[in-house]
């Protein structure tokens, strides 16, 4: 296991996607002497990055967040890191076919192609479901599966092939020290970092490690 530097320009706290998307965008912008850090082993730190669904659905009721979906399935379709294979979401009562319209107006207004179905559509596309159970669907074609393991590993070897990251696994921050409302130094089991900038990207547990600094409660 590499030692653990005594300093940094920027320490992300965190290796499942987000934490890995943010060292290779951030080596992309000039940054240098990134460090990052997870009290997991690699490739597989053991958060929800390993375990959900990893189904990428590209519409969302705003506009920010649909953007920001779309432009991640570009870059993970560029990375080949993506399994093409359009989404359903089905309805089984009028309240939440109601939401699905809802849906299809959003996806209509930021320019995402989608289609709501009828029940025989699903059953089309789906051949195995039941659709005498259904009132109708909503249908993304662009939607796709993640590989997000293979797409961390991706981005953090930019990063190190930019010359600017070193990953350290194993690694828990036990404590954040703050001096004038400022980030001074990240705490953990191996040793200290001094550094005044750090990202917080650990999924649930981040609001108790953003507790360290005393930032929200956890």
């Amino acid at each position: 296991m590499a030692d653990l530097p005594g300093t940094a320009d920027i320490v992300v706290i965190g290796a499942g996607v987000v934490g890995n998307a943010a060292v290779a965008h951030l080596a992309d912008l000039g940054w240098r002497r990134i460090v990052q850090l997870d009290k997991g082993p690699l490739p597989d730190p053991g958060g929800s990055t390993g375990h959900a669904s990893n189904f990428v659905f590209p519409v969302d009721h705003s506009k920010e967040i649909t953007d920001l979906t779309v432009d991640s399935l570009r870059q993970y379709t560029a990375m080949g890191v993506l399994e093409h294979c359009g989404g359903i979401e089905v309805a089984r009562s009028a309240e939440r076919m109601q939401e699905l319209t809802r849906r299809m107006t959003s996806a209509m207004s930021w320019g995402v192609e989608a289609h709501l179905v009828s029940p025989a559509e699903v059953q089309q596309l789906v051949p195995f479901c039941d659709a005498r159970l259904l009132v109708g669907g909503f249908h993304s074609p662009t939607a796709a599966i993640l590989d997000p393991l293979r797409a961390g590993e991706i981005f953090r070897a930019r990063a190190e092939e930019a010359g600017a990251l070193s990953t350290h696994p194993m690694t828990e921050v036990t404590g954040l020290q703050v001096r004038g409302g400022r980030i001074r130094r990240v705490l953990t089991d191996r040793g200290e970092i001094e550094t005044e900038t750090v990202v917080i990207a650990c999924g649930v547990w981040s609001p108790q490690v953003a507790a360290l600094a005393g930032a929200g409660g956890a």
